[in-house]
């Protein structure tokens, strides 16, 4: 596995290399931390760094950055060799957020890792400007860091039938969490019992058989749905639990994770589309901007799908 590790010097960027050292990741993996100098263009492509008119003082101001960058991304690099990862460091100039994508794109990354609050934002918002784009734009699955932790053994995972739900599960499954991980599966209905119910021209007396059969013709789906990653994960030794939540998908998520305060939030990145929708690609985005919890984002790995709905 390939894994970029965006940092800044934000105490999220610390929990950033904690939670992924939580992962337990085999030796051969493949670690580049990086960091982007900010580099801000203005109207007809200048930037600050042209403004400065002394060569000597471009010179001396650029050298300054690039050895405060370097030292920033050792801390991270350190703590993952010592984890026996295989690492290396970048320091790149530019916009964070697109060089981010750019470089996980470049070098084929399987993850892009990145805190979900930067050193430039603010406290009244769950997410920063950068992870948010990173989580919107890039093609390849992202893990959203806001609880730094030294275990992963309780794991949210929810499913909707979609491919991108199906990456999220085989994803979990190749990451070698502690045995006897708990793994809380978890589908959410957003019923259409629900919606007849109110019909003005709906006899519920007469109909009440019927709605409860076509409730428990929902669950008994959602839990057909769920039924063969649970078997897959049973198979490596998890702990597994199941849920079906009924109402907004991206609030009962919400709503389930603060009760069950796990570890981490898997889901896809996007869902199915059309009436039979259990998960959007914009309850997933909601689901990051707004948990208290680290989000990861999955994308198959063939990336073939746009990054955005």
């Amino acid at each position: 596995m390939k894994i970029l590790l965006a940092v800044d010097g934000s105490r999220y960027s610390e929990m950033s290399a904690k939670t992924l050292k939580a992962f337990g990741l085999p030796s051969k993996t493949k670690v580049t931390v990086m960091t982007v100098v900010s580099e801000h263009t203005f109207l007809g492509g200048l930037t600050l760094h042209a403004f400065r008119r002394e060569a000597t003082m471009r010179e001396r101001a650029r050298t300054s950055q690039e050895e405060k960058a370097s030292r920033l991304v050792e801390g991270p690099a350190g703590s993952l060799r010592d984890a026996g990862l295989q690492v290396q460091t970048l320091v790149e100039r530019g916009r964070p957020a697109e060089v981010i994508i750019q470089q996980a794109d470049k070098m084929g990354a399987d993850l892009i890792v990145v805190g979900a609050k930067g050193t430039d934002s603010s406290p009244r918002f769950q997410l920063g400007s950068v992870s948010h784009k990173v989580m919107k734009y890039a093609r390849t699955s992202v893990l959203l860091v806001r609880e730094g932790t030294s275990r992963a053994r309780r794991v949210f995972l929810a499913t909707d039938g979609s491919r991108h739900a199906e990456a999220a599960a085989k994803f979990i499954l190749t990451l070698p969490l502690p045995r006897q991980s708990l793994i809380i599966l978890v589908t959410s209905l957003q019923s259409y019992v629900g919606a007849l119910m109110k019909m003005p021209t709906l006899d519920l007396e007469t109909n009440q058989k019927l709605l409860a059969e076509l409730q428990a013709a929902e669950e008994q789906a959602a839990r057909s749905l769920m039924a063969k990653t649970e078997r897959q994960l049973h198979e490596k030794g998890y702990q597994v639990e199941s849920l079906v939540l009924r109402g907004d998908p991206a609030e009962e998520i919400l709503l389930a994770a603060k009760t069950l305060n796990p570890d981490l939030i898997v889901l896809g990145a996007k869902g199915l589309t059309g009436i039979e929708t259990f998960l959007l690609g914009s309850v997933a985005q909601r689901v990051a901007r707004f948990s208290r919890y680290s989000v990861l984002l999955v994308r198959p790995a063939d990336k073939l799908s746009a990054a955005q709905d």
